[in-house]
């Protein structure tokens, strides 16, 4: 009875695992699969702990309108984040990940 519990656990964790993985690699297919023009109009940088570490966390969000209206939230890594100042125009590419200053 043990190692068939066991054994539903672990199919469990492996469904939630994959779940996970293939919606995480969804999301940038279709980021990378975008095209887009517009603005930034906010920028973001959150510092959260981590409860695994006892070392805090960055998160960096670029906030952008499309020239559609379209609003678009990236998070990013500081190098992309630090190249940005509000109202700078950007394009995203198809194919790249994230959006270059114009």
């Amino acid at each position: 009875m043990g190692i068939i519990i066991l054994l539903g656990f672990f199919l469990i964790c492996f469904l939630f695992i994959s779940s996970f993985i293939k919606s995480a690699k969804k999301r940038v297919v279709e980021q990378k699969g975008s095209f887009w023009k517009g603005k930034l109009i906010d920028k973001e940088h959150l510092e959260y702990e981590d409860d695994d570490s006892p070392h805090t966390k960055d998160l960096y969000t670029l906030y952008f309108k499309t020239d559609e209206e379209k609003p678009i939230k990236i998070n990013v890594p500081k190098k992309i984040f630090d190249l940005f100042n509000i109202n700078d125009q950007a394009e995203k590419k198809v194919g790249e990940l994230y959006p270059e200053k114009k």
